[in-house]
C-alpha cells in the first residue's frame, strides 16, 4: 500500500493511502478520524493511475479520454475520478470544478456526493458538506463509507456551534 503525506488545509492534516477496494482514505490527524474519497467503480482509463497515487499521470490519461467522450455515463467516472486526484493533489480549484461536474453530469451517484462532500469538509463548509452527504446517503451502496464520513462532519459541525 502506498502512502503520500498531503496538507489539504491548514486545518486538515491528511494522509491519503490508496486502498485495493479503489478507495482513497483521508485520514484527519487531529481529530483521528478516516474521511474517504472513492474513485469509480468503472474501470476507466487513469483510475489506475491515481489508485497508484501517480496523480498527475492518472489526471492526465483521464483528461484525454474525457475529450473524447460527450456521452454523460461514460464522463461520470472520469469526473469522479479527476475530483479524487484533485483533492489528492490539493488543488481545490479544479476539485471544485471536477467535483461538481461530476454531481452535475448523468445519473445521480453516492460516490459523487460524497465526493464533493469531503472537498466541502475540507474547504470548512460544513453545512455544504452536511446536504452532499445526506444526499450519498438516499443511495444503497457505499453506505458504510457514507454513514463514517456523516458521523465525523457532524461531530465536527457540532463541535464548531460550541
Amino acid at each position: 500500500m502506498k502512502s503520500a503525506i498531503k496538507s489539504l488545509s491548514p486545518a486538515v492534516l491528511a494522509v491519503l493511502m490508496i486502498m485495493p477496494a479503489s478507495q482513497v482514505l483521508a485520514t484527519n490527524l487531529a481529530a483521528g478520524s478516516q474521511l474517504m474519497v472513492k474513485t469509480s467503480v468503472a474501470e476507466v482509463i487513469g483510475v489506475r493511475e491515481i489508485e497508484a497515487g501517480k496523480f498527475e499521470q492518472g489526471i492526465r490519461k483521464s483528461k484525454a479520454a474525457l475529450a473524447k467522450t460527450s456521452v454523460a455515463p461514460l464522463r461520470k467516472p472520469l469526473l469522479d475520478n479527476l475530483c479524487v486526484a484533485y483533492l489528492a493533489i490539493e488543488d481545490m480549484q479544479q476539485a471544485n470544478q471536477y467535483c461538481n461536474a461530476a454531481v452535475n453530469t448523468g445519473k445521480a451517484s453516492v460516490i459523487s456526493y460524497n465526493n464533493r462532500a469531503m472537498m466541502h469538509y475540507v474547504l470548512g463548509n460544513l453545512e455544504a458538506s452536511l446536504e452532499d452527504l445526506d444526499a450519498a446517503s438516499r443511495f444503497s451502496n457505499f453506505q458504510s463509507m457514507v454513514g463514517r464520513n456523516l458521523m465525523i462532519v457532524n461531530q465536527k459541525s457540532m463541535l464548531g456551534k460550541n
